[in-house]
């Protein structure tokens, strides 16, 4: 008997995020090589993160839940597998957290927290103030106690197991 899964929901709503690494290794379970993010600072030239390897199939669909508070690496993530077209995003716009902060120690002893640059997606765009809008809308309703997001993503999700 053959066993897997035939198709996977990758729900980062309300996913506030993390490191930038770990976002490129996210992704790499899903984008086997090629670029998933590059940064840019004020001080520093164009860096860019390319997939490690060792990536799921590729015919397993895949679909990203996301809304509001989806931000900062969970949107490099879903940027990338949109990007690469290696997922549909469904959900409402994600935050939009598309810059990175360096931590400067003053001589007081205080310190200071300045952004110094921004991340881009592999398309070139920044992941800006708008943030990454879904290409299939699905919200749920904040006076119901039912999740009506996750079906939209699971019935997206479908469709694409059925056009295999």
């Amino acid at each position: 008997m053959k066993q897997g899964a035939k198709g996977l929901v990758l729900d980062l709503r309300g996913n506030g995020g993390g490191l930038l690494q770990e976002a490129v290794l996210v992704s790499s379970v899903f984008i086997d090589r090629g670029p998933v993010v590059s940064t840019r600072g004020r001080k520093e030239a164009e860096h860019k993160y390319d997939a490690i390897g060792g990536a799921i199939s590729p015919k397993v669909p895949l679909v990203v839940l996301v809304d509001r508070g989806s931000a900062s690496a969970s949107e490099i993530v879903t940027g990338a597998l949109k990007d690469r077209k290696r997922a549909v995003v469904v959900g409402t716009r994600t935050f939009g957290k598309g810059v990175f902060q360096e931590v400067e120690n003053l001589h007081n002893g205080g310190s200071l927290d300045i952004t110094v640059g921004r991340y881009y997606l592999p398309n070139g765009e920044p992941v800006s103030t708008k943030g990454i809008t879904p290409q299939v809308p699905a919200a749920d309703k904040p006076d119901t106690r039912r999740d009506e997001a996750l079906p939209a993503a699971e019935a997206v999700l479908v469709k694409r197991l059925r056009s295999k």
